[in-house]
């Protein structure tokens, strides 16, 4: 393929990268907890114009490091401080993903390679729906994957030529630095992870150079280690220690609530990868005809899929999003599956037709019955017994009558792949099967998000929207938010911190002290009654189990 050609398809699968990440971005408010935090986050280093230290609610959040938050800062100068913003930079980070894996896989196979794997990325659930976020893994995992590729070619290269470049490893270390200043250490251990398994495989045959390592380690941590010693005169000699405190926290305990147990994320890959994470497993058998640095770039993809899960199946806290590092190697494996079955002549088991209906069709019948559950909760109210759920799920959601569609698409989508693969057209198949995946995604999160966001979060939205220029406080009861700060757009003199109290000091206060302007508050309807019964408290309405109240 000539260079004319390539940048053909670059320009290509940049396009289609537009077409599907960055199209009603702004579509639906951002959700809590963790889009909201970030957005925020931007929005108080813009309000404050401190770009060094990241904060909530106007306190320093150690929890994580900048780099993110300044990709958003520089999205909310150019468009404003709204949804599309926060989300714009996981758009562009998913184009720059799909080109980036087109590459390595067109350099390690051929450009039919190239394409599966984007086909595969885009055309699986999750994958797809994280670059249309504003959280912080997309990003993050980038450069995990990037450091993780450069790592690999070094290898690669010295168990070809024998010799070992400086280069490789600066590279990986500057790619895994960003990790690490984008959402912390961890980066850095994932990768490290991944590395010295691959030396243990292959330790009869390389000698771990410790200079090598040692250059990728440092150069790994020196921007993090610049940033910390900049803001600590500002922040306090502790800003370290409760980083640390905090990741301690997530792999030993559950925090706020996100446990679950230990097959947590096997699960979620299973089901929220689909149908790569089916169509991968025809992968994991060895090929006589890979070439040396094509088996090896699968054993990397296959350690990293196996670290990812481990550690995280370890660790106490379970959150969706934390394997999505594992979203590489699953589509990559699931490339390499459809690359050999049809230019390599590999068998074809019904078992896994078996499997892509199955699972393909529980996930269809989940689309298509939401909505019409939904729309028709009056029959299922009678026997609900949790006032808060039961009044959430009374909502006017503004449904149209036709969100079962994308569904049907699905499931449509579904049926024709099988009876592809029956017929032997694969290829066809495979198109059909990855297209369907993506425009249901993509139809969904356009006409059905909104419609879910109206049962969990619209009415406080609405409500600290409409509190955003009253010189008020704003406050969330018995329950954590970051909507208030994001939403209300919430200015220091609202804060804990213009009185010097702590948290709970200032919600004891707001709720019985003498203040100097009115305060407003919002609690689940089945906590109201105790809050109701403060001195000065005036109820003003209750919707979507939420209560709405003043002081």
């Amino acid at each position: 393929m000539n260079i004319k050609e390539q940048y053909k398809h670059y320009l290509l699968i940049a396009f289609v990268g537009f077409l599907f990440f960055v199209p009603y971005l702004g579509h639906v408010h951002l959700f809590d907890w963790d889009e909201i935090n970030f957005a925020e986050a931007a929005r108080e280093m813009i309000a404050t114009g401190d770009y060094s230290t990241v904060r909530i609610n106007y306190q320093p959040f150690h929890e994580k490091p900048p780099l993110f938050i300044w990709m958003q800062v520089v999205s909310m100068k150019i468009f404003g401080i709204n949804e599309f913003a926060a989300r714009f930079p996981n758009a562009v980070i998913g184009i720059i993903t799909l080109i980036i894996i087109y590459s390595i896989g067109r350099k390690l196979y051929d450009y039919r390679f190239g394409i599966l794997w984007v086909l595969s990325y885009l055309g699986s659930l999750l994958p797809h729906f994280y670059f249309r976020s504003g959280i912080i893994d997309p990003v993050f995992n980038l450069f995990i994957f990037l450091g993780i590729y450069y790592l690999h070619k070094q290898l690669s290269q010295y168990l070809t030529t024998k010799k070992n470049k400086y280069s490789l490893s600066f590279i990986a270390g500057v790619f895994v630095s960003f990790a690490v200043l984008t959402k912390g250490p961890v980066g850095y251990l994932l990768a490290a992870l991944v590395f010295f398994t691959m030396m243990f495989l292959h330790r009869k045959e390389i000698k771990l150079s410790i200079n090598h390592f040692l250059m990728f380690s440092i150069v790994a941590f020196i921007p993090a280690i610049i940033w910390y010693l900049f803001i600590l005169p500002q922040s306090g000699a502790n800003v370290l220690e409760e980083f640390v405190r905090y990741q301690i926290k997530l792999f030993s305990t559950e925090d706020a609530g996100h446990g679950g147990p230990f097959y947590f994320h096997f699960v979620v890959l299973l089901a929220g990868c689909f149908p790569a994470s089916i169509i991968m497993l025809r992968a994991f058998r060895k090929n006589s005809e890979d070439k040396p640095e094509q088996i090896q770039f699968r054993k990397w993809m296959i350690t990293l899929l196996s670290v990812v899960l481990v550690i995280f199946s370890i660790v106490e806290t379970k959150i969706v999003h934390y394997s999505s590092l594992a979203y590489f190697p699953i589509t990559f494996l699931s490339a390499l599956a459809v690359h050999r079955l049809i230019y390599k002549n590999m068998e074809w088991k019904n078992s896994t037709s078996w499997l892509i209906g199955i699972i393909g069709g529980i996930l269809a019948l989940l689309f298509i019955c939401l909505p019409l559950v939904l729309m028709n909760i009056d029959l299922l109210l009678p026997r609900i017994k949790d006032v808060f759920t039961k009044e959430v799920l009374m909502a006017n959601a503004g449904w149209y009558g036709f969100e079962y569609i994308p569904g049907i698409l699905f499931l449509t989508g579904i049926i024709a792949t099988l009876i592809l693969f029956k017929l032997r057209k694969y290829l066809t198949g495979f198109l059909t099967l990855f297209s369907a995946t993506a425009f249901m995604i993509f139809i969904f999160l356009v006409a059905i998000a909104p419609r879910i966001e109206a049962y969990t979060q619209a009415a406080p939205i609405e409500f600290f929207t409409k509190l955003q220029d009253k010189n008020c406080y704003i406050h969330v009861l018995g329950y954590k938010s970051y909507a208030h700060y994001f939403y209300g757009k919430m200015r220091p003199s609202q804060t804990a911190q213009c009185k010097g109290m702590s948290s709970e000091d200032f919600e004891n206060w707001l709720l019985k002290g003498e203040k100097d302007k009115p305060a407003f508050f919002v609690c689940k309807i089945n906590n109201a009654k105790k809050y109701l019964l403060n001195p000065g408290m005036k109820y003003l309405y209750t919707k979507n189990g939420f209560v709405f109240m003043c002081r």
